[in-house]
């Protein structure tokens, strides 16, 4: 007798799995709703309240792991010191970065890697982290269009100039549109830095003098790696402690005030550069084409040959490689417009021969800085001395012994800086620019500001007032107050200097940084960071709002906010 199967009930024998250990999940529970009660609290802050939490937990993130790689040899007021000059990109340091640990070392410069990427390169990945991915947060892309002042929303609203760029848009949706144009931005700005601090470091490695700080050869890449990082970040810490060994090398100079320069000028100048770069290069390989074709050709019809297989390789390679740069010059957002790239890049051209002419006249006959120096070291320290105190912060000779002169060029560059959107601080090129075009304005009245005959949005103007007067306002308390904690130990120049270095996140100093109290690095802690993240962010965090309506206009599309 046959048995009938039943195909309608069956019974599987489950392997036994162990129980889960209850003391192991209730730790992995907690964190996880911690993350997510976080996470909740994040989605619910305004821009500004994220960029000043995320810096704040950087620096105290850092802070930790620059005490623990010391092993007690700082204390807590110094670790805490030493994150915040890292991650604000100032420079400052109440002690000799030769004797930390190299560990120590290590986490600095990542540290001012983070700090130099910008806030809003920062404030994206922290984002990242908490919605777990761009493309689910809509709000996290509006974080970078308010930080950036790119407008991406406006572009992709606009059919015109969709079809105009060639680029076609990934996802099916908005959100998932910004989300592409999101990572594009992070992709160029990591693309960016990566690559010239790279080459900076390749350069300096090669060219970078023997002398008796650099014993071998791994410390000669270390030093080569850290100081290239640290130059296009504008941080302007040094391993062996200042840059006094390279004040006969003007190849050296050159290279680090390159790093230094495309550090300032900020982001969206760089990939305005880059993608003109790249339009140049299609323009010319078109050129070569074109000749290359039509001399063939006529080699063809005479000798009635056909072309050889190594030409048509070339051609073939060199057509696919100029649709790949196409694409990729088309893929590049955040760039400046045409107006702030003229005004950043005239302006710091003006700033830097404006300021290494002074202070070669200044110090000429000073023979406690220069005034030891042949002319051709003579220049090319003081243009140095002249790129580097807008941002940087790096010295090729004692500061200390300057004259008045220079001591008031030299807070004058700190307090304007370099471009926005970048590594420099100060009130930032732009800034400034417009407070000179508000009071040329003022002198002859006119209807509008214009810059080069092109109108000016009032937003720009009252953001550019509110900048300056903030600024103004933080620096005369900020004095007041670390003064008082001093107890006249140095006098009012000396303290009115350090101020407007950590303003203007510099780190130039005239030796009053190793001296200082608790009190008084706290005080710098607190400038550090207002430079860095910028008064009128800080006073929207605080008040929740800006002050400015829609003040109307035309969008110039100048970027001056800080970061």
């Amino acid at each position: 007798m046959r048995l009938r199967q039943n195909t309608k009930w069956r019974f599987y024998v489950r392997p036994l799995k162990p129980a889960p250990n209850r003391k192991l999940m209730q730790p992995l529970k907690l964190i996880k709703r911690s993350v997510n009660r976080i996470a909740k609290v994040f989605l619910l802050l305004s821009v500004a309240r994220i960029l000043c939490l995320s810096f704040a937990i950087a620096i105290l993130v850092g802070s930790f792991g620059i005490f623990i790689s010391e092993s007690g040899r700082l204390s807590y007021t110094v670790s805490l010191y030493l994150a915040t000059s890292s991650i604000c990109v100032t420079g400052l340091s109440p002690v000799l970065l030769s004797e930390l640990q190299r560990s120590t070392q290590l986490i600095m410069m990542f540290l001012i890697q983070i700090g130099g990427l910008g806030i809003i390169t920062f404030t994206v990945l922290i984002g990242v982290l908490v919605v777990r991915g761009l493309s689910r947060s809509t709000r996290l892309a509006s974080f970078v269009y308010e930080a950036t002042d790119a407008h991406f929303a406006k572009r992709m609203q606009d059919k015109k100039s969709e079809q105009h760029s060639g680029v076609i848009l990934p996802g099916k949706n908005k959100t998932e549109a910004e989300a592409f144009y999101v990572r594009r931005m992070l992709l160029s700005l990591f693309n960016i830095s990566l690559s010239i601090e790279a080459v900076g470091a390749g350069l300096l490695y090669f060219c970078m003098p023997e002398t008796d700080r650099l014993p071998g050869t791994p410390s000669r890449f270390f030093l080569s790696v850290f100081t290239s990082v640290s130059a296009f970040n504008n941080a302007g810490f040094s391993i062996v402690d200042d840059l006094s060994f390279l004040a006969k090398d003007p190849l050296c100079l050159l290279i680090i005030q390159f790093l230094i320069v495309m550090g300032g000028i900020g982001f969206p100048v760089i990939i305005f550069i880059e993608k003109s770069i790249l339009e140049i290069i299609q323009k010319f390989m078109k050129k070569i084409e074109a000749v290359t074709e039509t001399f063939m050709m006529r080699r063809t019809v005479l000798l009635g040959e056909d072309p050889p297989t190594w030409y048509i390789f070339i051609i073939t390679a060199s057509v696919r490689l100029e649709e790949r740069l196409e694409l990729y010059r088309k893929e590049l957002f955040g760039d400046a417009n045409r107006m702030q790239m003229a005004i950043i890049v005239l302006g710091s051209l003006i700033l830097i021969h404006i300021g290494g002419i002074s202070i070669l006249l200044i110090e000429y006959n000073n023979i406690e800085t220069i005034g030891k120096m042949g002319f051709t070291e003579k220049l090319f320290n003081s243009f140095f001395l002249s790129v580097s105190s807008r941002t940087a912060g790096f010295n090729t000779f004692d500061v200390t012994e300057i004259r008045s002169a220079t001591y008031v060029l030299l807070c004058a560059l700190m307090f304007i800086g370099g471009g926005p959107q970048g590594a420099a601080g100060g009130i930032k090129i732009t800034t400034f620019f417009i407070l000179i075009l508000y009071l040329k304005n003022v002198i002859r009245p006119q209807a509008r500001v214009q810059a080069w005959g092109e109108d000016v949005s009032k937003n720009s103007v009252a953001i550019s007032t509110r900048i300056y007067f903030l600024a103004t306002i933080s620096l005369v308390v900020f004095m007041f107050l670390i003064t008082l904690a001093n107890g006249n130990k140095y006098g009012i120049e000396t303290i009115f200097f350090e101020v407007m270095s950590a303003f203007g996140t510099v780190g130039l100093s005239l030796g009053m940084t190793a001296y200082t109290n608790d009190l008084e690095k706290f005080l710098y802690i607190a400038l550090m960071f207002m430079g860095r993240v910028g008064t009128f962010t800080l006073l929207i965090a605080f008040t929740g709002h800006s002050g400015l309506g829609d003040l109307g206009g035309k969008d110039d599309g100048l970027k001056i906010q800080v970061g």
